[in-house]
C-alpha cells in the first residue's frame, strides 16, 4: 500500500503494486536463466537474448513503460515456444521460464493496485515497497507469536504494538500520542464542578 503503513488512514491512498514482490518473481526468473547450460550455438543465443529481455522487463516495470512491457514480453514468449532444444535440462528450463512470465503478467493484470512509476517514486523518497514493514513483523511479532515462545503476546498487544510501529515509521508518534491523551483527558461532571465552585467560593 501506498505511503503509511497503518490500516486506518487519515486521507485516501492510492494502492500500487509492491516492488518487493515484482522483483523478487523476476528475480527468479533471473537465476533460473542464469543456471542454464547450453550445448549449442542456437542455446547459447537463446540464453543471452532471454537474460537480455528479462533485464529489459526488470526496466520497462520500474519505469511504468507498458508498451514496452509489452513487446518484451511477447518476444519472451515466443521465443521460449519457437526454439527448439537439444538437451533436456534446456528444455525444462524454457517451459519454466515460459511459466514464469506468464504469471508475473498474471500477478499484475490480477491486482487491483497498479505499477507506478518506481523509479520517479524512489528519487522522490517516496515508499514503492512494504518490505520494512513485513520485515518488522517477521522479526518482533512473528518472534512473540509463532515461535512457541514461553512469554507471548495477546493478540490486542500485538495489534497495538504494531500501531505503535506504524506511528514511529511514519514519524508521527509523538502528534498521534499527544491526539490520544486530548481525546482521553479526564473530565469533571458539570455538576461535580459547579459544586468544586461553590466550595471554592465558601472558603
Amino acid at each position: 500500500m501506498e505511503a503509511r503503513h497503518e490500516n486506518h488512514l487519515a486521507s485516501a491512498a492510492t494502492p500500487i503494486l509492491d516492488w518487493f514482490h515484482i522483483s523478487m518473481k523476476i528475480r527468479h526468473l533471473e537465476q533460473s536463466v542464469q543456471g542454464l547450460r547450453p550445448r549449442t550455438e542456437t542455446e547459447r543465443a537463446t540464453k543471452n537474448l532471454l537474460a537480455a529481455d528479462l533485464g529489459k522487463i526488470r526496466w520497462c516495470l520500474w519505469h511504468n513503460n507498458a508498451n514496452k512491457l509489452d513487446k518484451t514480453l511477447r518476444k519472451i514468449l515466443v521465443m521460449c515456444r519457437i526454439v527448439v532444444p537439444e538437451t533436456p535440462g534446456f528444455k525444462e528450463t524454457l517451459e519454466a521460464s515460459d511459466f514464469g512470465i506468464r504469471d508475473v503478467l498474471a500477478y499484475v493484470l490480477r491486482n487491483a493496485a497498479k505499477p507506478v512509476d518506481y523509479g520517479r517514486r524512489y528519487r522522490k523518497g517516496q515508499s514503492i515497497s512494504s518490505a520494512m514493514a513485513e520485515s518488522a513483523v517477521n522479526q518482533v511479532i512473528n518472534t512473540r507469536m509463532c515461535k512457541r515462545q514461553q512469554m507471548r503476546w495477546t493478540p490486542r498487544g500485538a495489534h497495538l504494538l504494531a500501531q505503535v510501529r506504524c506511528a514511529v515509521l511514519n514519524g508521527d508518534a509523538a502528534e498521534k500520542l499527544s491526539a490520544y491523551e486530548a481525546a482521553n483527558a479526564y473530565r469533571v461532571d458539570p455538576e461535580v464542578e459547579q459544586f468544586l465552585k461553590r466550595l471554592q467560593q465558601a472558603a
